[in-house]
C-alpha cells in the first residue's frame, strides 16, 4: 500500500530541515573565510557533523531509509568542506580547541572503520548490523547536538552567548521536532530517541541564548 500524504508530511519536513540544520552555519563559514579569521564561531560541531552525518548514511543504508539517507548525504559534503575551510582558521594560540577538532576527526575515523570491521568479521545478521548502527549513530547525533553546549563554562562566566550560533540552535529545534513525532510514527527508537534529546539540548542552548 502507498504510503499516503499525512505518512510523508513529517519525513519530508525532517529532510528539509535536517539540510537546513546542516547548512546554517553557511553564513558564519562564509564571512569566517573571507575575513581569514574564525571570531566567534565554534568549529567543533563542524568536526562532529561530519562524523554524525556519514554514521547516518550508514545506518540508511542498512535498514534502508531513503528519508535519512536524503536528510544526510548533503550535509556529509557540506560539513567535511566546512572543516577544510575553518580548521586552518584556528588561532595558533587556541591550542585546545585544535586539540578538540582533531581528536574528534581522528578517533572518529578510527570508531568507525573499528564498527565496521567487527560487523563483517563477527559475521552480525543484518538486524545487529543496524542495531549497533543505528546505537552508533544515535551517540554521534547527540554529541553533535550538544557540542555548542562546549562554551557553555564561557558563556555563564562572561554572560555572553555569541559563541552559540542562533541559525544552528533554532534548525536544530525544529528539526529533532520533525524527527522525533516521524520516528515515533515508524516505532524506530534509534530516530526518535537522539532526536528527542537533542530537542532538549536545543532547548538549553536556545534558553541560554535568549537570557
Amino acid at each position: 500500500m502507498a504510503p499516503d500524504g499525512s505518512s510523508l508530511l513529517f519525513p519530508i519536513l525532517g529532510v528539509l530541515l535536517s539540510n537546513a540544520l546542516y547548512f546554517s552555519p553557511l553564513p558564519a563559514i562564509v564571512r569566517a573565510h573571507t575575513h581569514g579569521a574564525l571570531g566567534v564561531l565554534n568549529p567543533l560541531p563542524q568536526a562532529l557533523m561530519v562524523l554524525s552525518t556519514n554514521a547516518w548514511i550508514c545506518y540508511a543504508l542498512a535498514v534502508p531509509n531513503g528519508f535519512i539517507l536524503c536528510s544526510n548525504l548533503p550535509g556529509a559534503i557540506a560539513s567535511v568542506a566546512f572543516v577544510v575551510i575553518t580548521l586552518p582558521l584556528i588561532p595558533r594560540e587556541a591550542v585546545a580547541t585544535r586539540f578538540q577538532v582533531q581528536l574528534v576527526l581522528v578517533v572518529g575515523t578510527g570508531a568507525s572503520l573499528s564498527l565496521w570491521t567487527c560487523l563483517i568479521f563477527y559475521q552480525l545478521d543484518h538486524a545487529a548490523r543496524c542495531f549497533w548502527l543505528g546505537a552508533y549513530g544515535s551517540a554521534l547525533c547527540v554529541l553533535l547536538f550538544a557540542s555548542p553546549l562546549s562554551t557553555m563554562r564561557e558563556v555563564l562566566a562572561t554572560s555572553n552567548a555569541a559563541s552559540i550560533y542562533a541559525p544552528l540552535t533554532i534548525a536544530q529545534c525544529t528539526n529533532c521536532l520533525m524527527w522525533t513525532i516521524y520516528g515515533f510514527s515508524i516505532g524506530d527508537v534509534w530516530v526518535w530517541g537522539p532526536n528527542s534529546t537533542g530537542l532538549g539540548l536545543g532547548v538549553v542552548q536556545l534558553t541560554l541564548k535568549l537570557v
